[in-house]
C-alpha cells in the first residue's frame, strides 16, 4: 500500500536539512547571517589556500602609490607606506577569525566540561561536591574583574604578540560558560525523565552522558555562535591599544590596523584607512550575532514546531456535500405534511 501525498511531502519536510532552511528562511536577517558568515568563512579559507586569487599584494609590499584613494587598483586606498589597504584587510581575515573561533572554541570545552560536572556532581560531602565548590569559587576570582582588564594585565606579563594575547583572553573566558553550563544542569537534572531514568536503574554517568549533555547542547551552539563576535571585539580592541600585535607587520590585524591608521593620518582627510578594518570588525560580528539569533529559532522546539507547522499546513479537504435525505412514506393513516388532519 503506497502512502498518500500528504504523508510522502510531510516526511521530505520534516528532514532536519529542510526544517533547518525553512527557519532561516522565515526569517529574513538569519537567513542574511548565514549566507554572510558562509561567505566570510569561505573566503578566510580562500585567501589561505590561495592568496593570489583574492590579495594582489604581500601585507608589506610596496605599491609605489601614497595615500592613494579607493580606485579600481586598490578598492580601500593605500596608506602611508604605499601598503594596499585591501590587501591587508583580506590578509587580516583568516587570523581574526581563527582567532575569535579558537579562543571561544577552547572556552566552550573547558568552561562546559567544568560546569557540567560541577552542576551534576554537587552533592554536599561527597569528592564532587568539594570539587564543585572549588570550581565556583575559581570561577567568582575570574568573574570579579573585568575580561578586558584582565586579558591586559595577562598580555603584559606573557608578552606582546598574537599567541600570547589569544592565550590570554581564553584564560578570561571560560568562566562564561561554566556559569551558563551549570544553571542549565541544574535545571534539568531534577527534572521527571531524569529521576526516571534513575529509578530504571540507569547508571549516574550515562544520564549524564545521554540525558543532561544532550539538552544542554543546544543553549550552548547559540551562545557560542553569538560569542564569536564577542571575543573578535575584545581582540580587536586589545590589537588597537597596541597589545596584542603592531602594524605594519608581517601579519596584518585589524585592531592594529586602525590604531596606526588613527595614529598616522587625519580621518578627515583619509577616511577610508578606518573605514576598512572598521567595516571589517562590523560586518563579522554582525553576520555571527545574526547567525546566533537564526539558530536560537531553529534549535528551541517550540519556535522550530511553530515555523514547520506553518510550513507543511495543506490546504483543508474539500468536504462531500451532505447527501439529500431519502423521502421515508408516511405510515398509514398519518396526515400530510402540508394536510389538515
Amino acid at each position: 500500500m503506497t502512502e498518500p501525498p500528504s504523508a510522502v511531502r510531510r516526511a521530505r519536510t520534516d528532514h532536519p536539512v529542510a526544517v533547518f532552511w525553512r527557519v532561516l528562511r522565515a526569517n529574513p536577517l538569519s537567513l542574511f547571517g548565514f549566507l554572510l558568515v558562509a561567505l566570510i568563512c569561505g573566503v578566510a579559507l580562500l585567501v589561505v589556500v590561495a592568496p593570489h586569487l583574492l590579495v594582489p599584494y604581500g601585507p608589506q609590499e610596496v605599491t609605489g602609490a601614497r595615500y592613494a584613494a579607493p580606485s579600481w587598483a586598490h578598492p580601500f586606498g593605500t596608506d602611508g607606506n604605499t601598503f594596499d589597504v585591501y590587501s591587508n584587510v583580506m590578509l587580516a581575515l583568516p587570523t581574526d577569525l581563527g582567532i575569535g573561533v579558537s579562543i571561544a572554541g577552547i572556552a566552550l570545552v573547558v568552561g562546559s566540561t567544568l560546569g557540567l560536572l560541577a552542576g551534576y556532581y554537587d552533592t554536599p560531602g561527597t569528592l564532587g561536591g568539594y570539587a564543585s565548590v572549588f570550581v565556583l569559587r575559581l570561577t567568582d576570582i575570574f568573574l570579579s574583574f573585568p575580561s578586558l582588564i584582565l586579558a591586559l594585565t595577562i598580555t603584559r606579563v606573557l608578552g606582546v604578540g598574537v599567541v600570547n594575547t589569544a592565550i590570554a583572553i581564553t584564560i578570561t573566558w571560560w568562566p562564561y560558560y561554566v556559569r551558563l553550563v551549570r544553571g542549565e544542569v541544574l535545571a534539568i537534572k531534577h527534572l521527571p525523565y531524569v529521576t526516571a531514568a534513575r529509578a530504571a536503574g540507569v547508571t549516574e554517568n550515562r544520564i549524564l552522558l545521554r540525558h543532561v549533555l544532550r539538552n544542554v547542547t543546544e543553549p550552548l551552539i547559540v551562545y557560542f555562535t553569538l560569542d564569536i563576535g564577542t571575543v573578535l571585539v575584545t581582540y580587536s580592541t586589545i590589537g588597537f591599544i597596541g597589545v596584542a600585535s603592531k602594524y605594519p607587520g608581517p601579519q596584518p590585524e585589524w585592531g592594529a590596523m586602525l590604531a596606526f591608521y588613527q595614529s598616522t593620518a587625519p580621518i578627515t582627510s583619509y577616511p577610508w584607512l578606518v573605514f576598512a578594518p572598521g567595516a571589517a570588525i562590523f560586518v563579522t560580528v554582525l553576520a555571527f550575532s545574526l547567525l546566533g539569533d537564526g539558530l536560537r529559532d531553529i534549535l528551541d522546539p517550540r519556535t522550530r514546531r511553530a515555523f514547520v507547522r506553518g510550513a507543511t499546513r495543506e490546504p483543508p479537504a474539500e468536504r462531500p456535500a451532505p447527501a439529500a435525505a431519502a423521502e421515508v412514506p408516511a405510515p398509514l393513516g398519518a396526515p400530510d405534511a402540508g394536510g389538515s388532519g
